[in-house]
């Protein structure tokens, strides 16, 4: 068994005597939730006062004693001030004694000592605050003020000093009696002039320049011209020019070697009847013209030479091929148009060639190999290889669903018109 768990002696110990339970003394408790005021015994002075009432000696002397205590409350702070000004006007009285018991000589010297001694620049501030009863501007030494105030021409210091004798008659001196019972005395001080530098005038650095800088000019108005050197501006280009490409390759791309085959298919289209429009392949005015260079429209048809300069542009049949200035398609453009990487395009391309195959073998362009015309014109599409571009757009998965289909349509109209069985075994 473990020696821990076993239980000693047991002591009781006495039980102190029970406290007995606070009593709280019973408040009348207010609605309200807060103390009830006390009520006064006696009325105030003032309500007295305003009711018309006679107040009591007694009343009168609490009041004067609530007064006075009150006046040595606010004493402490009153009796520093009026120290100070006790002061000051000891210190003036003494001042104003001196100059009374002084000559005219004597004020002369100590005019001249204090001229020779001083700075003339503080000389003339003294001089303007020489006259203390008078106030004729703002004061250099006093503290600036918290409001702005609109500044004012300096004023004039004052030339004189009257000094009056306001206080108690001196005393009795040995001096002669015409001194002491002189009129009031004055003194004056001539202007003296200033050898010094003159102190420089004082400059407002908030308040804005009468003139701006030259530099300085406001967000609304920029200046007309840069500090940036631009070249010469080229003149505008004019497209009927004869030299429009070169103008626009030496304007836009100075830089770049000049290749003008690139620039070929943008250069205008000649006048009518012109050198120029002389040597263009398909042109009116030919004796003959050979077989790959015959134009047709959308529907397969054929377009004479006269009749593609007189079909408008509006019509989506000019482009810039061999003769950009006649409308119409070849066989070799549209075999080109056909192995386009643009949908559009082949779609335009199987559709004609198939209108194309139709009408040829149908014998619209004439039948056997007697007929020269439908023999080159199905020359002309085996060396483009027309229908091998057509077959193999026609088998292909996936792609351009709708090339897909005009392909398949240019193959069925092929078979349609006939013309593989004239040609079967050739």
């Amino acid at each position: 068994m473990n020696p821990l768990m076993l239980v000693g002696d047991i002591v009781e110990k006495e039980t102190p005597p029970s406290k007995p339970p606070v009593a709280f003394e019973d408040i009348d408790a207010s609605p309200t939730g807060f103390p009830a005021h006390k009520k006064r015994t006696r009325v105030s002075a003032f309500k007295q006062q305003r009711q018309g009432k006679p107040v009591t000696g007694a009343e009168t002397a609490r009041a004067t004693s609530s007064l006075s205590t009150q006046a040595e409350d606010n004493g402490g702070s009153d009796s520093q001030q009026s120290f100070e000004a006790a002061e000051r006007r000891r210190i003036d009285r003494e001042n104003r004694q001196k100059l009374e018991d002084m000559s005219p000589e004597d004020i002369a010297r100590e005019r001249k000592e204090l001229m020779d001694s001083l700075d003339p620049s503080l000389i003339q501030r003294l001089l303007g605050r020489a006259n203390i009863d008078e106030q004729h501007g703002p004061n250099p030494f006093d503290p600036p003020a918290t409001e702005n105030v609109t500044a004012k021409e300096p004023m004039t210091p004052a030339s004189e000093i009257k000094i009056e004798d306001t206080s108690a008659p001196p005393k009795a001196q040995s001096r002669p009696q015409t001194n002491s019972n002189s009129a009031p005395k004055s003194v004056s001080f001539a202007k003296v002039e200033d050898s010094g530098p003159s102190p420089p005038p004082t400059v407002d650095e908030d308040k804005p320049p009468s003139a701006p800088p030259e530099g300085l000019f406001p967000l609304n108005s920029q200046p007309d011209k840069t500090h940036f050197p631009q070249p010469p501006a080229l003149p505008d280009l004019d497209p009927s020019h004869p030299d429009f490409l070169a103008t626009l390759h030496e304007k836009f791309f100075p830089n770049l070697p000049a290749d003008p085959s690139k620039l070929a298919w943008m250069a205008p289209i000649p006048t009518a009847h012109s050198p120029a429009d002389r040597e263009s392949p398909y042109y009116p005015g030919q004796p003959s013209l050979p077989i790959s260079a015959l134009r047709f429209d959308f529907k397969g048809g054929l377009i004479p030479p006269k009749l593609s300069r007189a079909i408008p542009v509006s019509k989506g049949l000019h482009h810039h091929g061999q003769a950009p200035e006649a409308a119409g398609y070849t066989v070799e453009e549209l075999s080109i148009y056909a192995r386009s990487a643009v949908p559009a395009q082949r779609c335009i391309a199987f559709q004609t060639l198939g209108r194309i195959l139709y009408r040829l073998g149908k014998g619209e362009w004439g039948n056997g190999e007697e007929d020269s015309l439908a023999r080159g014109i199905w020359s002309s599409i085996q060396e483009g290889r027309v229908l091998e571009s057509l077959s193999e757009a026609a088998i292909v998965e996936g792609g351009h669903r709708g090339s897909r289909a005009y392909a398949t349509e240019a193959l069925w109209l092929f078979e349609k018109g006939g013309w593989r069985e004239q040609w079967s075994g050739r």
